[in-house]
């Protein structure tokens, strides 16, 4: 096993390049997966093992993400939500300007924080005949490919 120091923006990326990754508001495919690609077994059970790893890790940053969620959000509609932008109205209710909500910086400070903590990561040796035998994608892995040897 190999090692490698990524921040937690880098570890949400490499799980969703390995295990997949869909637009949660349309369905679209982002990432199709590099599981899914025709890889050696011993490979495919290595990685499987780190995207458990790094699903967890998911769960943990999806959490805390929520919980800044709940601290700089307001209720809306039965759901808490942050919005980027207030809009100012007059009597009438007619928008009269628009202002970045200090909410969402707040959030949005803290959060990114939170991503650009490191953590240090174990992965399988993945080398460039590997590639050769998952065959062609649509996908740039752009996390995955700083694992190549």
């Amino acid at each position: 096993m190999e090692k490698i120091i990524l921040s937690l923006n880098e570890i949400l990326q490499l799980e969703s390049e390995i295990n997949g990754y869909l637009n949660p508001e349309n369905g679209e495919i982002i990432y199709q997966g590099f599981l899914k690609t025709n890889l050696p077994i011993i490979l495919k059970y290595e990685l499987t093992e780190l995207s458990e790893t790094l699903f967890k890790e998911r769960k943990k940053i999806d959490m805390l993400r929520d919980e800044l969620i709940k601290k700089y959000g307001e209720e809306e509609n039965g759901n808490i939500a942050i919005k980027m932008i207030n809009e100012i109205k007059d009597e009438e209710g007619n928008i009269t300007s628009k202002e970045i909500n200090p909410s969402y910086v707040e959030f949005s400070k803290e959060y990114s924080e939170l991503l650009n903590q490191e953590k240090e990561i174990e992965y399988p040796e993945i080398t460039k005949e590997n590639l050769k035998k998952a065959g062609e994608t649509k996908d740039n892995y752009k996390i995955l490919f700083k694992l190549i040897r």
